[in-house]
């Protein structure tokens, strides 16, 4: 048995494919409000607007989604601390070490 200490930081980092989609989430709804809202010409079909500014709403959300998640990292990389760790190794037994006795 072997015990071996070292210090390490730990920290809280943000799952950037979570942000990331929650960016284009916030996107698409953000494009449906402006679609909705915004004044449009009658020859132009509703859907056909949609999907035509959602591309923008799509890449934008998903930048933004980006630029959060890289600042909460950079906030969660200050506020990490550094704790000590213990790792104790154990040996196991060879399989030509074979040991005499009774399992009960």
């Amino acid at each position: 048995m072997a015990t071996t200490r070292d210090e390490v930081r730990v920290r809280r980092a943000p799952k950037y494919p979570v942000f990331i989609l929650g960016g284009v989430v916030v996107g698409v709804v953000v494009t449906l409000i402006a679609v909705l809202v915004a004044p449009g010409r009658d020859a132009t079909p509703f859907a056909q607007a949609f999907g035509y500014f959602v591309l923008y709403g799509i890449a934008i959300g998903a930048a933004v989604g980006s630029v959060v998640a890289v600042v909460l990292d950079a906030v969660s990389s200050r506020r990490a601390r550094s704790v000590e760790t213990e790792k104790t190794t154990y040996e196991t037994p060879e399989a030509d070490d074979v040991l005499d006795g009774e399992v009960e």
